[in-house]
Parts: C-alpha cells; structure tokens; sequence
C-alpha cells in the first residue's frame, strides 16, 4: 500500500511542487555557497590575520552574514517589480508554463528574501556588538600602556583615525561615533518597523500602516549604501605576494621581534553594499518611472454601478488600455487618499469595449470612494463631478493562463470569486465568436457563506449561463455552488415554494445549489476520470486553508496509479 501511496504521489509533487523546490533550493545553496565563502576567507588569508587576533570568530560571522545581507539586497525588489513580472508572463510561448508559474510565488519568494536579510542581520548585528567590545577594550589597553603590540594589532582591525580621542571608551560610544555603527542602528530600526508591520493581522486591519510604513525600505538602501563610508576595517596590502617590496607575513613575524620583518601596510577595504544593490535598484527605479508615467494617464469613468450587498462597479476608459482575462489594476483617487494605491481585479473581459472592478464598501476608503461616486443620492451626476482616477497596470495573475488547458477548474471562496468574473465571461465571448481556444471544458466551483453578499456575480453568472445555453452550449460550463453555512429559514422556504421549477430557488440559475462544503476527493476523482490523460488547470482564490487543501488534493490525484488519469496542476491568485 505504501510503495501505491508513493508512486501516485511522485508525479503529482513532480508536477506541482519540483519547479518551486529547484529555484527555492538554489537560492538557498546560493546563500549558504557565499557565507562558507566569505566565513573561510575571512578564517585563512592572512591580509586579515591582525583582524582576527582581535576580533577572533566574531568577524568571520559578522563577514559572512554581511555577504548575505548584500546579495539578497539584489532580490529583494524584484519580485515586487510588477511591470516586470507582467513582461515575462506576457511573452508567450517564449515562457513555459512552469516558468509562469514559478512566478506567480513572487510575493512568497519576496518574503522568503525579507526572512533572509532578517536572520542574516541578526547574526551580523551580534557579531559586530561583539567587535565594538573587543575594539573598545584593545584602544583602552593601547592608551593605558602604548604597547608596539597592541598598536599594530589594532591598525590591522580598525581605522584608529576614525575614532575620536574623547570618546568614551565603551562600545556604545565607539560604535555610535563611527558612520557603520550609527547607520547600523538606522538600518536595523527601519528593518523592525518594516517587518512588525507586515504582520497578516496588522496588514490587514491596518494597511495604512502597513503602507507606509513599508517605504521605510528608502531609508533602509540609503543607510546600507553609505554603512561601510568611512571604510572602518582595514586589511594588510603586503601578507600574501612574495613579489612584494616590503612582505610581511604575519603568521611568521608574529612569532619574532618586531624589528626583524618589515612593519605591514594597511589599507582600508573598499564599500561593496553600494555594488550589491545597483543592478535591482536599477530595476526598480524604472519600474516605478513606469508605474509614474502611466498612472499620469487619463481615465475616463463612463458609468457607476449599484448594485445590492453594497456593491458598485466601475467602468472606465483609457487609451491603449488592453488586458487579458483574470488581470488586475492598481487604483488611486488622490481625493480620497493621495498616496494610497489599492488592488482591484478586472472583472471585465478583454472583449468588452471597456474595463470595470467591482468593490465592495467595507472600509473608510471604499466608503469615502462610495460616498464621491454618488451613493446614495438620486440625482443623476456629470462626469465632470466624479473623482479623478489613477490607474497603474493591469497586470498579469495566474488565471490568465486557463486558456492554456484543455480543461479549467476554477475555485473561488467569497470575494476570491472576483477573477473568474472576466474570465467567465471572455470564455463566452471566445465561444460565440467561433474564435479557436485549447479550452474545452470549464468546471466552476463557488463557495460562499450566502449568495447575497455577490449578488452582481450571480446576475452575471445567470446571463453567461443562459446565453450558453441559447447557444447550444450548455455542457461547456459545469456549475456548483456551495452555501457554506448551510441552509437558513428562508432558503429552506424557498426552496419549498419553487420546487419542481427549473432553476435555483436561491441563485436563479439552471445550476442546484448545494448546500455544506464540497467533497474535493468525490471531486477531483470524477473530473480525473472524466479526463484521463489530460492537463487540468486548477485555478484558485481564496483563504489559505482551503488552498492548502485543493493544493494537496492536485498532487494527490496526479498520476494515479490505478489507470490513467487526469493531471492536476495548481495555480492560485497572489497581489
């Protein structure tokens, strides 16, 4: 049973798990690569044997972690360079699949980095702390006693210039007068910040706070670009080259009379930070020019929508707009808050003559938002009334790629419901216009607590329905919706009084509505049986439980070993 288990499970986590696994593990052995490098280096050569008499381990893991911090530092914006991201998708055949989906973890991969730098300026910071000590006590001993020893011992560890003769000789004091030690502490305070803010529930009660306090990582670049300035730690130009004019070689000089070898020459080592974070600096600054630019581009609001359950819609125009199904668009009204920039999936398709986002008012901003586009008032508005609008995007998601598959398995959990609005709809649109896709078969998957919270998709989802249906097309789109609280007075009266009529007492579509939660086993067992020997897209949006779980049936169901079956492979929405 076990070696049944393994073998219909290899090529499921094959499929879904092995691409993710190779670039993950190749950042991490990268990582790991660079401290043994720089931890040895810093061990062996002896341009830093005076360094280490003083500082001993303390400097190889202060060295090491500092590397890490800075290659990191190199990725730690691209996955947040959107436009980016968007061009690679958007290329095409040029990119696998797998690659595509490799990319749609760029928010994981993101904070996969940040954790990173973390650990690695923990380990920095208490390396350094340990420095500052062992700095603080040689200085005090040289003042004491002007020992020759002592004094080339600390010109092979520290810049003696770059400390004043008045400062206090505790590390504090020596670490706060040096330009390291206070952008050190600016940097970590800015790192805290960032990362206490991030926090799922903060994030998500506070964005504001969140927000801003995320562009803290300025001060963050600015302190790590000018933290190595004064060039503290030296290293000895003449302890390796034979050829040079004056060697000295510590490992042997230390053992003799100090006028029996050639004093050794120091020279400070250069900042490398600065070279570290150009090249995604660089990236990142033209994205933002990018985002800057287009954001500055007019946007025309044609309609605004009420719709139940405090809903509107917007529909809007702008030149060389184009999208894809299942994108989405950053949004700003500076009327309602200047530097806030708010993520919204088109629920329009890339046939329709304009875009739109639904949004539901749950909040100041959206309620501020309601409250300009006229909510609640009966007289009709002027475009000129409405509020300015910024737009930046759209930009690429998972779900763009359903048109990939043969077939399309689209699950979406109350709001996640939100992009397969358009995709729904550019799947009619495609079917009556005769235009030829890959996809021959969508499953829809809808689980809400109750419908009247998304009464706008269930009126769009009827109208798809229907129209499909007009058009002889009825089995291309199989629909299931789920009430996941179960029935209520209500339903259950009505449910009584339409018995026997075609369509749901609840929804008003052909589809039945179920009521509880799915049967993914049931599920995914008759789909791969229905579909054996094929791709089956599975595309999801939802809270993290059950994308765990629909995760985890995919490679589950993959390559079964009893007969041939569909292959599942699990896409999920990030922004």
């Amino acid at each position: 049973h076990f070696r049944i288990f393994k073998k219909k499970m290899v090529s499921g986590v094959v499929i879904n798990e092995f691409p993710k696994w190779i670039v993950f593990g190749s950042w991490i052995c990268m990582n790991i690569a660079l401290f043994i490098y720089q931890f040895y280096n810093f061990s062996v050569l002896p341009r830093y044997f005076y360094s280490r008499a003083v500082l001993r381990e303390a400097l190889m893991f202060a060295r090491g972690s500092a590397i890490i911090i800075n290659f990191n530092i190199i990725l730690i914006l691209l996955p947040v360079c959107r436009n980016l991201i968007s061009l690679v998708r958007g290329t095409g055949r040029c990119v696998p699949r797998t690659m595509k989906r490799i990319l749609d973890k760029n928010l994981t991969f993101h904070k996969a980095v940040a954790w990173m730098i973390i650990a690695a300026s923990a380990m920095h910071i208490m390396g350094h702390y340990y420095n500052y000590e062992r700095i603080a006590a040689s200085v005090r001993l040289n003042r004491l006693n002007n020992v020759e020893g002592v004094r080339l011992l600390l010109q092979g560890t520290v810049r003696l210039e770059l400390l004043p003769a008045n400062v206090p000789l505790n590390p504090i004091a020596v670490c706060l007068v040096t330009a390291a030690g206070f952008t050190g502490h600016v940097i970590t305070l800015a790192l805290f910040l960032m990362v206490t803010s991030s926090l799922e529930f903060i994030r998500r009660s506070y964005f504001e706070i969140f927000w801003y306090t995320h562009h803290l990582f300025v001060i963050f670049l600015l302190g790590l670009a000018f933290h190595q300035y004064q060039q503290l730690l030296p290293f000895q130009l003449n302890a390796e080259n034979v050829t040079d004019e004056l060697p000295h070689f510590p490992s042997n000089c230390s053992l003799k009379s100090l006028d029996s070898c050639d004093p050794p020459m120091f020279n400070a080592a250069p900042p490398q930070s600065w070279t570290f974070m150009f090249a995604g600096l660089l990236i990142y600054i033209i994205e933002r020019v990018v985002r800057f630019v287009r954001s500055l581009q007019r946007v025309v609001i044609i309609k605004v929508v009420q719709h139940p359950s405090k809903t509107i819609e917007i529909q809007m125009k702008k030149r060389g707009f184009t999208t894809e199904a299942g994108q989405y668009v950053f949004i700003n009204v500076p009327s309602v808050a200047l530097f806030e920039w708010h993520p919204f999936t088109l629920t329009s398709s890339p046939e329709e003559d304009y875009f739109s986002v639904h949004i539901r008012i749950v909040g100041d901003w959206t309620q501020e938002l309601s409250r300009q586009l006229g909510d609640g008032r009966n007289a009709f508005q002027q475009s000129w009334e409405l509020p300015i609008v910024a737009i930046d995007g759209p930009f690429g998601t998972a779900s763009e790629d359903v048109f990939e598959h043969d077939v399309g398995m689209l699950v979406g959990a109350g709001i996640g419901v939100t992009p397969f609005a358009s995709i729904l709809k550019s799947v009619f649109y495609k079917l009556t216009s005769e235009k030829k896709i890959s996809l021959k078969k969508v499953y829809f998957y809808w689980i809400c607590p109750e419908p009247q919270s998304f009464e706008w998709f269930a009126d769009m989802l009827s109208s798809v329905e229907g129209q499909l249906t007009a058009k002889g097309m009825s089995d291309f789109l199989d629909i299931h919706i789920y009430l996941s609280r179960g029935w209520k007075d209500k339903d259950a009266f009505a449910v009584y009084l339409h018995e026997g009529e075609e369509r749901d007492a609840i929804t008003g579509l052909q589809a039945r509505t179920h009521y509880g939660r799915p049967d993914w086993s049931k599920i995914f067992d008759e789909i791969s049986v229905s579909h054996s020997n094929t791709d089956v897209g599975v595309f999801f949006c939802g809270p993290p439980v059950l994308s765990h779980n629909l995760h985890d049936k995919c490679n589950e169901y993959t390559g079964r070993s009893d007969g041939n079956r569909a292959s599942f492979l699990y896409n999920k929405e990030n922004f």
